[in-house]
């Protein structure tokens, strides 16, 4: 089952050394359900950055996040647990974690609906370096003749 039919709309708050940032990205982009997880693929396109590559992959108490832009990034999230990352750039892959504070999900296939909320710590070499805030919400995408 593939849908190129859902409008998708992230928030991410990064604090960072006592600094808080706040990105918001409102797109339209593809779910799709594979072997029971759900994914939703969807390009992002920032001024003057190249198109990056998002695809989140929702699986129970599980999610994963791929970035492929500029450089790679592969997160993994499990609630209570701290996990590899992966962050290829030019100059090299960085070995990271993630630790994740908070994991949620509520998704209705049968509307096209959901809401996945993640709150992470993100290590590199066992210093945390920062926490991020991730809110993605999807719907369907209404029809041209409502």
């Amino acid at each position: 089952m593939i849908n190129d039919n859902v409008n998708i709309y992230l928030k991410t708050t990064i604090n960072q050394a006592g600094e808080s940032e706040i990105f918001e990205f409102d797109t339209t982009g593809e779910l799709f359900v594979k072997n029971g997880a759900i994914f939703l693929r969807y390009i992002e396109v920032i001024a003057g950055q190249n198109q990056t590559k998002v695809l989140f992959k929702l699986a129970g108490d599980r999610a994963r996040l791929n970035r492929n832009g500029d450089g790679l990034t592969k997160l993994a999230f499990l609630e209570g647990q701290r996990l590899p990352a992966h962050y290829q750039t030019p100059a090299g892959q960085m070995q990271l974690e993630t630790y994740t504070t908070a994991l949620f999900s509520e998704i209705d296939l049968t509307q096209l609906t959901g809401v996945t909320s993640i709150s992470y710590d993100l290590y590199a070499n066992d210093v945390i370096i920062g926490q991020y805030d991730i809110l993605l919400q999807f719907t369907q995408k209404s029809s041209k003749l409502n």
